[in-house]
């Protein structure tokens, strides 16, 4: 298994357990950006769990992702090294 996979597989893991759960406040601790994942492998994430991604951006130390789903519009902050999601708002 390559990196990559192995990368993704775990990002998946990761978010399939925290997507539910509300983080209050900012919890990214940016580190070194060498170390983030790519925004591909959090779209690829967030795509396998049904969200339609519309757009990624760093925002505070965090990726700000914009997605949809069951018609629903979100915003999802993840731990750009983790990929652990820390705050899900509804818009």
């Amino acid at each position: 298994m390559n990196v990559k996979l192995k990368t993704l597989a775990a990002l998946i893991m990761v978010s399939a357990l925290s997507i539910p759960a509300v983080a209050s406040g900012n919890k990214c601790a940016a580190g070194p950006k060498d170390k983030w994942m790519s925004k591909d492998v959090i779209t690829q994430s967030l795509t396998s769990q049904g969200y339609k991604v519309k757009k990624i951006e760093k925002e505070d130390g965090c990726y700000e992702a914009y997605v949809k789903k069951d018609g629903k519009k979100y915003e999802i902050y993840l731990n750009p090294i983790t990929g652990a999601v820390v705050k899900t708002e509804e818009k």
